[in-house]
């Protein structure tokens, strides 16, 4: 049976109408349970006590078939109310001087306390009250100090039996539980690891589209002016610096998505001149760079110098959209233990309407912060200019 439901913690717990015995689910036990009370039952039957005095016979019948009961039932007040009579029909019994029938006080406090479920309180209660009840009756009808002894003793093995089947299954369940929530938390890093990929694909994948796309627009529009003002050689070699682009970037995007489907090739290593590539292709879209410092990502290794070549990209690429014309000041500091990335572009008088969401800068930052070392990037308005800044802490 199962008691209203706690009005503190808000939850249930079984009485003694779910003993631990009752979840198995085959019955063998059951059958066992009833062999033996049917051995015990014999040998009490058998007794002068039981066989010349009425009272005693009857304690001894209820006591069986009370035990009896207890184990055929399943859930329910009347099974609590069962185990209660079998303690109470065989403390007397025993008592009088039926001494198999300490088996029907065994029972009751081996069952029960095998249950961590069970409330203890009950379970000392129960126990508390049979020794009391046994020790009463063996007094009244005069039982050998000897005998009452061995009576108390039996009970005091099943209590100590109990106490131990109770603890191995309360361990039992705390590796079950240990266990899952082991489990839980490999789910929870698994789940977290694939987030972490898809982020580093959507940067790439960002970076890719906004600059191979970007730089398309723009040459483009240069294409446009070119043939409107009759200058179709230079359109030509326009048209041929964005077919370079698209192919570019569309190599990028195939790496992207191929690391999304957990291909195994891996994207093509950065070049040491990657930076200065960068520089040269926004110079060949019209913008103009004002360098400081020498733009090689020479002893740089591959995690740092991707992500060194994606600021630079990301805010190059930034500054055409936002401030197209305005020139770029660009300053590589590489010290002994770190190379220092700044990229400052003047803020316009009338600021470019903005398509973005952001999401190329906040990249650029988790990108940096992935590596685990120190290495950092920000960006925001500083004084008249808007800078981009990334420092990777080299091994």
């Amino acid at each position: 049976m199962i008691d209203p439901v706690n009005a503190r913690t808000g939850t249930s717990r079984p009485s003694w109408g779910v003993p631990f015995a009752a979840a198995d689910p085959t019955g063998s036990r059951n059958w066992v349970v009833l062999l033996i009370i049917a051995v015990i039952g014999f040998g009490a039957l058998q007794t002068p006590q039981a066989t010349r005095n009425p009272g005693t016979l009857t304690l001894t019948v209820v006591a069986l078939l009370a035990w009896a009961g207890y184990t055929v039932l399943r859930a329910g007040r009347l099974r609590g109310a069962l185990i209660a009579v079998c303690a109470a029909a065989a403390s007397v019994g025993t008592g009088l001087g039926v001494t198999v029938l300490v088996a029907g006080m065994i029972a009751p406090a081996t069952v029960l306390l095998s249950d961590p479920r069970q409330r203890l309180d009950r379970i000392v209660a129960l126990c508390a009250g049979s020794a009391a009840v046994l020790l009463l009756v063996a007094v009244v009808a005069r039982l050998s100090p000897t005998a009452i002894l061995i009576d108390l003793g039996g009970l005091a093995f099943g209590v100590a039996l109990g106490v131990s089947r109770r603890y191995r299954v309360r361990a039992a369940q705390q590796q079950d539980a240990l266990r899952d929530a082991a489990r839980a938390a490999e789910q929870d890093a698994a789940r977290n690891r694939l987030l972490e990929d898809r982020a580093a694909v959507a940067r790439d994948i960002h970076d890719v589209l906004a600059h191979s796309l970007g730089g398309l627009v723009l040459q483009l529009d240069a294409i446009e002016a070119l043939l409107e003002r009759g200058r179709a050689e230079e359109a030509a070699v326009r048209v041929g610096a964005a077919r370079g682009l698209a192919a570019d970037g569309l190599a990028e995007a195939r790496r992207a998505v191929a690391a999304l489907r957990d291909a195994e090739d891996s994207p093509a290593d950065v070049p040491d001149s990657a930076l200065a590539d960068l520089l040269a292709a926004h110079r060949a879209l019209g913008g103009a760079v004002d360098l400081m410092g020498e733009p090689t990502l020479a002893g740089v290794d591959g995690p740092h110098r991707q992500a060194l070549a994606r600021s630079l990209q990301e805010a190059l690429t930034n500054a055409r959209r936002h401030a197209p014309g305005a020139p770029v000041r660009v300053r590589v500091e590489r010290s002994e233990g770190a190379l220092t990335l700044r990229l400052a572009t003047a803020l316009p008088a009338v600021p470019a309407p903005s398509t973005g969401g952001g999401h190329g800068l906040l990249g650029m930052q988790e990108r940096f912060a992935a590596l685990g070392d120190g290495s950092a990037a920000s960006a925001g308005v500083r004084g008249d200019s808007f800078v981009v800044e990334a420092t990777a802490v080299l091994p």
